[in-house]
């Protein structure tokens, strides 16, 4: 996994001695929701085989959510939990014995102090380090703050993801702006909170616009957003079977991933049914809108992240096969309508999802940087399509794209998973 300057955004590094009783695993998954970009499990209280139970727990909760997800010194618990990497001091384990043990595609994290550190960790192949401690923490009572000046050399020394580490808060991370650093790790800063998602949200908010990390968003709808692909296929079939076709037994899986225009042009040339755009356009139209407005339901989690980045300040737009009308109709509902800035649809730009042309006219369209702009997307043809036109992917997990899931993650620079 390789790790970027955006993933240092908004490190958590836990400690249960801040939680009060709460529940580790609840507040993690609350963390990560609200926007966390990094989470080291750091717990010095506990056994290795601890630290492994743990870790076995937090990974499926940080994969949910496509977080790089690390351990922090205890390099034979990451590599028996099989977790995305490790983070180790100064006085831990070598990264030769890490990097030897855990092999060239795990995250290896260092804790750099002094320019020799830093020159050290570059030496190396470190794939981040987290530069500090900037101010006192009592997390590391003998850590010493490191000046304005120190981090501005050190950064100066390093081409490879920085967070800045020791006593971050809400109230002093201002402090580090313009200093190379490309985030802040925290510990109880969150967990310290009465309110962990709260606290986390209100930082992820602050660190975006800190750290300039602009971030703009084209949407698919069916089966990223919202659960909608039963409801597709359903229709097609009922409209296909109104015409007097003989289906086929894999009817539900071509036609499931067609736009209107592709299935017409099946219709008429595979089924022989004599029928127009215009007739199925306005059928399904009509039965899906039905749907939208009431009973299709929202991806796990998939409000929340709108919601989240629409507050961040991210501009938000949707590409979808469906019709504006269904769009709007779908936005009111889920009462997200007022986060996006845009409606586009593969009828408006004129090219299938499967042209990359598709994506970078839409990019165009709603004023973007292809540079700063995420795809989300659940089909593998629109992942690949995206992926060749320069943006960056993030692949939602979809049950209906299952078998197509480990070609999706190899293309995709992020994968969530949405149910």
């Amino acid at each position: 996994m390789k790790v970027t300057r955006e993933d240092m955004q908004l490190y958590a590094v836990t400690d249960t001695q801040w939680l009060n009783g709460r529940d580790f695993y609840e507040e993690i998954e609350k963390v990560l929701a609200a926007g966390a970009t990094f989470l080291q499990l750091r717990e010095k209280d506990s056994t290795h085989e601890e630290i492994v139970k743990k870790a076995l727990a937090i990974k499926p909760i940080a994969r949910r959510y496509g977080v790089p997800f690390v351990i922090d010194d205890d390099i034979y618990a990451a590599l028996e939990a099989d977790v995305d990497g490790v983070h180790i001091g100064q006085s831990d384990a070598s990264y030769e014995t890490a990097r030897e043990l855990l092999g060239p595609d795990k995250i290896i994290g260092m804790t750099v102090k002094t320019p020799e550190q830093a020159a050290n960790a570059a030496r190396l192949g470190a794939d981040y380090v987290g530069m500090g401690a900037v101010f006192h923490t009592s997390t590391k009572k003998d850590a010493k703050d490191l000046s304005r000046d120190n981090l501005l050399k050190l950064t100066a020394m390093l081409d490879m993801p920085i967070v800045a580490i020791g006593g971050i808060n809400y109230d002093n991370c201002d402090y580090l702006k313009d200093t190379g650093v490309d985030g802040i790790a925290v510990v109880s800063a969150i967990f310290a909170s009465d309110d962990c998602a709260e606290a986390t949200r209100k930082l992820y908010k602050k660190t975006r616009k800190l750290f300039n990390y602009n971030k703009n968003i084209i949407f698919d709808m069916d089966g990223t957003l919202v659960d909608s692909m039963p409801f597709w296929k359903n229709s097609a079939r009922e409209y296909a079977i109104l015409r007097g076709a003989k289906l086929p037994k894999n009817f539900d899986e071509i036609t499931g991933v067609m736009d209107l225009s592709e299935y017409a042009a099946y219709l008429q040339n595979v089924l022989g049914i004599d029928t127009s755009l215009e007739q199925i356009t306005e059928a399904a139209v009509d039965i899906m809108n039905k749907h939208y407005a009431s009973d299709i339901p929202a991806k796990k989690g998939m409000i929340k992240l709108i919601r989240r980045e629409y507050e961040a300040g991210s501009k938000l737009v949707i590409f979808s096969a469906s019709d504006t009308s269904s769009v709007e109709i779908l936005l009111k509902r889920l009462e997200i309508y007022e986060c996006f800035e845009g409606i586009y649809t593969v009828y408006d730009v004129g090219i299938g999802k499967s042209d990359k042309e598709s994506y970078k006219k839409v990019a165009r369209s709603a004023g973007m940087d292809i540079s700063d702009t995420w795809v989300y997307e659940d089909i593998l043809r629109g992942v690949r399509a995206a992926h060749n036109a320069g943006l960056k992917v993030c692949a939602v997990y979809d049950k209906d794209s299952a078998d197509d899931w480990d070609e999706i993650c190899s293309i995709a620079d992020k994968c969530i998973i949405t149910g």
